[in-house]
């Protein structure tokens, strides 16, 4: 609050109270000599004059003249031009001087209306009585001292807060001093009390015959209280808070009431005699919502202060903070299952925890947070069967998300008036919501809804693939020739390629051929030769447009932070609100599609990108391109090609069929588009340079043939010798062609039995590599040469001279199996002296023998720990590194050692063994998997492959 003025500089303050209490001496003996039906009291006679007439403007959060009179300290203080009252003396007492209009400034100003003689006498008595203050503090619920303002005839009181009864069988709606409760859209009760004030929480008993009521007086008190719905009687009444109330609930047995409101604090009652339990501090704001856990262990809050905070019941200690959000706190809510705490706020988002924290403080982790609308979420709902929840908006649009994804899937008709309160029919097909109007507004649920994801199919066409003969070469010199110079686009056939050249700045090339809807093409640009050409390619409809390929819907917003990013980087993409988003999502800047692949592995990272290393790829045609600082940027998902957009305020982007550069960077700065007709017609290829260059050095080649969907294996090598209790780690790798982005398969043939493989490694859909591991047991004689051979256990000869197993690799096609040799993984040898390490991972709490496959569960969405071992030679003391985030090898798409910090997942010097953790991200595709370590030692020592089962 604003500090009061100091006393003018002719009274101290120790003089101003000697005066004072002078005149108050003064004063008594008539107060004692007069009947005490004549004394005046402060609190029920003094204060509401100054209530209706002077505090509106001398308060102690704006005084007037220096003067605040809420307070009878500040009132006998006076303000800038002096004491105002003179206790015992009326007629020199300024306040009453000014109020008479014996001074000037006549008070209250403005031709306002001031007290009424009777009012002035009052006045006039209490001073000359010595102008006693109250007895003890003042009273915390006083009645609200207005003007009587006459409101218009028709106007339509708001509803302010809505309940529906836990077994459906009442509703109540609250409006100012009245709550009305209706049976079968039926008023049954009207609760009338002028103490309701303004209504801003309404919960009904489980048995419905009661109903609490939270409100309270603006700048004063709040009030909670508890009537019966059938005739209206006050049951119990909690009145403790200063200022008015926003939430009042009772615990789910009933036994306890919690209340919060503008002063900040939280109180919990006993139900049944309205006796404070505990206060619970710690908000720096006005608290909104609470709810209590289903068992009623947890009390939850919203609050202002741009934070959620979640209590113990019995201890009143706070378990947990969650400061995620970035504005206001609206409201908040548990799942009925109380596994999850959901909260909407003023930053347009609505966020998911996981509740952990019940009777100790714990860290409750954030799985979901979702853009709603570009307003500030007001309020929701979850439906009877929890498998909805609706979002209210400050706008008037009314979102509806699905539970099981957090995910958008509906939004209904917006309101006329902005909404206050909702709630679900009992059927769960419709909802009510109050709005600011006086109105009840019905929105029935769509009866089929549609849950989307960031991979949600465009529902174009049936794709068909085509069987042509290989392209004809033709020149676009000789296709001039035949069509005349004059003619802008050159016809072709349905599988050609064309030799041209961008010969002058700003030419482009038009090539058109006839295609049936649903039929797959491949557009290959190449630069021939030594030409300077970087071609980009266009596709046009009969009507000399882009061909419309996607339209992505943003569902998130967001922007670059700590530094930009080139064309080609796939690493530490650093972007607001990366907290949001999920693995697998599109992500959208400045034209280009990218996917996130990887989460931010610690304090100085970010998101990786498919494919994880190396040139990012992009997705739907689109080509790298070079973002700056604080460049925006979105989380989008496709649309289906009739599917309209959700109204959430962020942008729809129209991607058409072109493309710069190879979104899968095979063809380097050539192009290649994979074009689907969306129906018969002939289409027009168009071709130019991205920089609209042209000469003579600018030659192209340009193919337009049947897609093909395939792909090409290869395999990284061996070059170290195995090594005794280690093994030796690979990639197998794909490159994906015409849009093919299904798993890959590699087998091994001729590995001899006493070595241990992690084949057959699968490379997952739409990744480029897999990790494969051969491992060696302990015992193998020395073998470096084709002239020497490996022994078994019993003596006999395992294998003679070096072995070289082959790789091949296949994936299921459109029907068929199809197989590409993969090369082999180079001439194994065998080293037998120790190595230097020898890793091994085990179960946080138990034994297995040391070179053993075992078992590593681990459920989506959650953390499990393992623990990795060494045996060092005696003279190796060194730190041992397992890499930073892809320390994890042949792990399943998603999961991942966390918890690496700055320097990844490493032993210190001289230990032999450590815990670490393994997540696996809610999009983890269930299954199991091999999983191995290596640790950077000798050229990289693997451990044992183990199996992680994602569930």
């Amino acid at each position: 609050m604003p500090q009061d003025r100091p006393v003018p500089r002719s009274f101290s303050p120790r003089s101003v109270w000697l005066f004072v209490l002078s005149f108050a001496c003064l004063a008594l003996p008539s107060v004692r000599n007069g009947h005490a039906d004549d004394q005046i009291d402060y609190v029920n006679d003094v204060l509401p004059i100054f209530e209706t007439h002077c505090i509106g403007c001398h308060n102690a959060d704006g005084p007037e003249g220096g003067f605040a009179m809420d307070s009878f300290e500040t009132l006998l203080r006076g303000g800038e031009s002096g004491i105002a009252i003179t206790p015992g003396t009326s007629s020199s007492s300024r306040l009453l001087l000014l109020v008479t209009g014996k001074m000037n400034p006549i008070m209250p100003p403005d031709g306002e209306d001031g007290p009424s003689e009777k009012e002035v006498e009052t006045l006039t008595r209490w001073i000359d009585q010595g102008a006693p203050g109250p007895q003890g503090d003042l009273p915390i619920k006083r009645k609200l001292r207005t003007p009587d303002i006459k409101a218009s005839e028709n106007v339509a009181k708001p509803i302010t807060a809505i309940a529906v009864a836990p077994d459906q069988s009442r509703t109540a709606f609250a409006t100012f001093q009245s709550v009305e409760i209706r049976t079968d859209d039926v008023t049954t009760f009207t609760i009338e009390d002028d103490d309701l004030g303004k209504v801003n929480s309404l919960a009904f008993s489980k048995d419905a015959t009661r109903i609490l009521v939270g409100s309270g007086l603006t700048g004063a008190y709040g009030r909670a209280a508890i009537y019966r719905t059938d005739d209206g009687t006050l049951e119990q009444e909690f009145v403790g808070h200063r200022d008015t109330l926003y939430a009042a609930v009772f615990s789910p047995d009933e036994s306890l009431i919690a209340t919060a409101g503008y002063d900040q604090a939280i109180v919990l009652w006993d139900a049944r005699n309205g006796q404070v339990k505990r206060e619970l501090n710690g908000h720096n704001g006005a608290i909104f919502d609470l709810a209590f856990s289903p068992d009623g262990k947890v009390l939850a809050s919203a609050c202002a202060d741009e934070t959620a905070k979640l209590w113990n019941v019995a201890t009143g200690k706070r378990l947990d903070t969650l400061g995620q959000p970035e504005g206001e706190v609206t409201a908040i809510d548990f799942s009925r299952d109380g596994r999850f705490v959901i909260a909407t706020s003023a930053d347009n988002r609505l966020r998911v925890w996981q509740l952990r924290s019940i009777e100790q403080p714990q860290i409750n982790p954030l799985i979901a947070t979702r853009f709603i609308d570009e307003t500030p979420l007001t309020n929701f709902a979850l439906s009877p069967d929890e498998q909805l929840l609706v979002v209210l908006v400050q706008s008037g649009n009314i979102k509806v998300l699905s539970t099981k994804n957090w995910q958008t899937v509906a939004s209904l008709e917006s309101l006329s008036a902005m909404g206050t309160d909702l709630a679900f029919a009992a059927d769960g097909d419709s909802i009510s919501v109050a709005t600011i109007d006086g109105n009840i507004v019905r929105r029935n649920l769509p009866t089929r809804l549609t849950t989307h994801d960031s991979t949600h199919s465009v529902g174009m066409a049936e794709k068909i693939y085509l069987d042509l003969p290989a392209p004809t070469s033709v020149s676009e010199s000789k296709l001039r020739d035949l069509a005349g110079e004059n003619v802008r686009i050159l016809d072709v056939g349905r599988s050609v390629s064309v030799e041209g050249e961008i010969s002058d700045t700003g030419q482009a090339d038009f090539y058109r051929w006839p295609c049936h809807r649903g039929e797959v093409w491949a557009i290959d640009a190449d630069a021939v030769s030594d030409s300077r050409l970087d071609p980009i390619v266009t596709i046009f409809d009969e009507d000399d447009r882009p061909v419309q390929r996607v339209r992505l819907q943003a569902i998130r917003d967001s922007y670059f932070t700590f530094r930009g990013k080139d064309s080609e980087q796939s690493n530490d993409f650093r972007v607001f609100n990366w907290q949001e988003m999920d693995l697998g999502q599109y992500f959208y800047a400045a034209g280009e599609v990218t996917r996130l692949m990887m989460h931010p592995r610690g304090p100085d990272s970010g998101f990786n990108v498919y494919p994880g290393q190396g040139q990012r790829w992009t997705y739907f045609g689109t080509s790298g391109t070079t973002h700056a600082l604080g460049e925006p940027a979105y989380i989008v998902r496709p649309l289906g090609t009739d599917e309209p957009p959700l109204a959430n305020g962020l942008p729809v982007f129209e991607l058409t069929y072109e493309n710069d550069d190879d979104p899968m960077r095979s063809a380097g700065k050539n192009s290649r588009l994979v074009f689907v007709a969306p129906r018969d017609a002939t289409y027009t290829v168009r071709i130019t340079d991205t920089r609209r260059e042209g000469g003579e050095n600018y030659a192209y080649r340009l193919t337009l043939r049947a897609a093909s969907p395939g792909f090409r294996a290869s395999t990284g090598t061996i070059k170290k010798p195995l090594r005794p209790a280690t093994g030796r780690e690979f990639s197998v790798n794909v490159d994906r062609l015409d849009g093919f982005q299904g798993p890959v398969t590699f087998e091994i043939e001729g590995l001899p039995d006493q070595l241990v493989s992690n084949f057959p490694l699968t490379v997952e859909a739409g990744l480029k590599s897999a990790n494969g591991v051969i491992w060696a047991p302990p015992g193998l004689p020395h073998n470096e040469s084709d002239q020497e051979s490996v022994q078994d256990s019993d003596g006999e000869v395992a294998w003679s001279g070096l072995v070289e197993p082959k790789i091949t690799a296949w994936a299921m096609i459109n029907g068929k199996r199809v197989e590409r040799p993969a090369g082999t993984i180079g001439k194994l040898s065998v080293e037998a002296s120790t190595p230097q390490v020898i890793p091994s991972i085990h179960p946080i709490d138990g034994e297995i023998t040391k070179y053993e496959d075992w078992v590593l569960p681990v459920k989506r969405g959650e953390t499990v720990s393992a623990r990795v071992q060494l045996d060092r030679k005696a003279s190796f003391v060194n730190e041992v590194s397992f890499g930073k985030e892809f320390s994890g090898r042949n792990a399943t798409q998603g999961v991942y050692v966390d918890n690496i910090g700055l320097n990844g997942l490493l032993i210190v010097r001289g230990a032999s063994q450590r815990e670490f953790f393994i997540t696996a991200d809610p999009t983890a595709k269930p299954g199991r998997r091999s999983f191995f370590l290596t640790a950077n030692v000798d050229g990289g020592l693997c451990s044992h492959p183990i199996t992680v089962e994602v569930k």
